[in-house]
């Protein structure tokens, strides 16, 4: 029996007192800033694990080109406060790993972050070089801010219709939020997905009149050597024994990924964001040494890179075969997708 049912009446208080906040910004008995640059808000219903860093990085792909594209975070896991721009010298520590991914990828973006949406959209657009367009990760349910459009992801394998609120589930708040919504993502579908499996799940969402429904796909690309620009294809792993360590919410889909692709895989699991101490590179090098006779690698993801490379402890694990594995995402109906995008942007920018 699953344990966290004995929280049941937890969770019911959890509902009264979610579903009266939301009342009262549904009813504007508490106020929502709205402003007029389009804002783009990529967010969801659960506590985690849909995916959303590699959606904001597919829209920063297709729009810094045409567009002045700023993305604001809370920066999780910073020791920063307040609002910090990312720029010369930014760390995960003072901008917290996600944010710092986005900077490393895109040098023509303004990367942000503020606990307060309000005040870091503000500090935004006040600022001598605001952008054409914010790209908000996260903050679904920070209501004091509204923007103009709201996506919202919610995984394959866990769909909010099939979850529950906190802390039974993994719900932030009801599943009735999902009506903000101007489009949803069903995300980290598998490749074989059906278009009957489709219809299903749409039929499960209740989707309103005015809501669009897209499915993503997770798609990994070449590792990245961490001492180097060194590529590999995944297809050289064939024979390699790899020890996968990571630090995010689900790691799941990559581990079952890299299964048919080495000879051994094994994978050493940490908490969402986590700050990798001494001790914990210790344990993955005490694994890497099980295979240091014969080829091995170590393997981490992009993001867990982010917060390792500024990390005291990285130098432990620049001797080694280390590597990194970048996630892009892949959406069904992607000119529509597209098209929706940035026909809100260009239809809302601010004249210069």
């Amino acid at each position: 029996m699953n344990l966290r049912l004995f929280l049941l009446p937890v969770s019911f208080v959890y509902a009264a007192l979610s579903g009266t906040r939301n009342f009262l910004y549904d009813t504007n008995v508490f106020r929502q800033k709205k402003f007029d640059t389009p804002i783009i808000l990529v967010g969801n219903l659960s506590v985690g694990g849909t995916g959303k860093t590699p959606h904001v990085e597919y829209l920063l792909k297709l729009l810094h080109k045409d567009f002045k594209v700023a993305t604001l975070s809370r920066g999780y896991g910073r020791k920063s406060s307040g609002f910090v721009l990312g720029g010369r010298g930014a760390k995960a520590s003072t901008i917290g790993d996600e944010p710092m991914q986005y900077l490393s990828k895109f040098d023509d973006a303004i990367v942000s972050v503020c606990e307060d949406r309000v005040e870091g959209a503000q500090k935004l657009l006040a600022s001598s070089n605001p952008p054409d367009v914010i790209i908000m990760d996260d903050g679904y349910q920070h209501r004091s801010i509204n923007p103009g459009y709201k996506i919202l992801l919610t995984a394959f394998d866990h769909l909010y219709t099939n979850d529950y609120l906190l802390p039974t589930g993994n719900l932030r708040e009801s599943r009735s939020g999902y009506k903000r919504a101007n489009c949803l993502v069903v995300t980290k579908c598998p490749d074989s997905i059906t278009e009957q499996q489709k219809t299903v799940i749409k039929s499960k969402l209740g989707l309103l009149p005015h809501q669009q429904l897209f499915f993503s796909t997770i798609q990994y690309g070449d590792i990245i050597s961490v001492n180097s620009s060194e590529t590999k294809n995944i297809q050289q792993l064939k024979g390699t024994s790899v020890v996968l360590f990571t630090g995010i919410e689900n790691p799941t889909p990559l581990v079952e990924y890299l299964k048919n692709k080495c000879e051994v895989l094994e994978s050493l699991k940490f908490p969402d964001h986590h700050e990798f101490t001494e001790k914990d590179i210790k344990a993955v090098l005490e694994k890497f040494n099980r295979f240091a006779e014969g080829k091995a690698i170590l393997l981490t993801t992009e993001k867990d890179y982010q917060r390792i490379k500024s990390s005291a402890n990285f130098t432990k694990i620049q001797q080694l075969p280390c590597f990194y594995i970048p996630v892009v995402i892949k959406i069904d109906n992607e000119e529509l997708f597209n098209t929706s995008i940035r026909n809100y942007v260009t239809e809302n920018k601010r004249n210069s």
